[in-house]
């Protein structure tokens, strides 16, 4: 039984339709495909304009050897590499004791002012 408004042509005309179903698949494809390089160029530019306004604002390469912290690395991952440092602070033994003793004497008041 033919279908309507179409004759029927047996498997030739199977084939022919079949192939021009593939072919545009094909086609529709290989267009996808190459939006996405285009797209993954464009993000990749992106990023490395990003990077470089970076370093630019922070004055680090964005190449350098120095160690990175867990959240600075998130940002380089973000960003595609580059990134910011920031370095642990180092306080001198004078000052950790002029800090434990003016902390010590906050804690004197606190207790003396409960016990009045």
């Amino acid at each position: 039984m033919a279908r309507r408004g179409r004759p029927a042509r047996g498997i030739e005309g199977f084939a022919e339709d079949l192939g021009r179903l593939l072919g545009t698949a094909q086609a529709k494809a290989q267009g996808w495909i190459g939006q996405r390089h285009t797209i993954a160029k464009q993000l990749q530019q992106i990023r490395d304009t990003a990077a470089g306004l970076l370093s630019e604002l922070t004055g680090t390469s964005t190449d350098s050897g120095r160690r990175r912290g867990r959240r600075a690395g998130a940002v380089a991952a973000a960003i595609g590499g580059a990134t910011v440092v920031h370095r642990k602070r180092k306080l001198s033994a004078k000052a950790r004791k002029a800090i434990s003793d003016a902390q010590k004497r906050r804690w004197a008041a606190v207790r003396a002012a409960k016990k009045s």
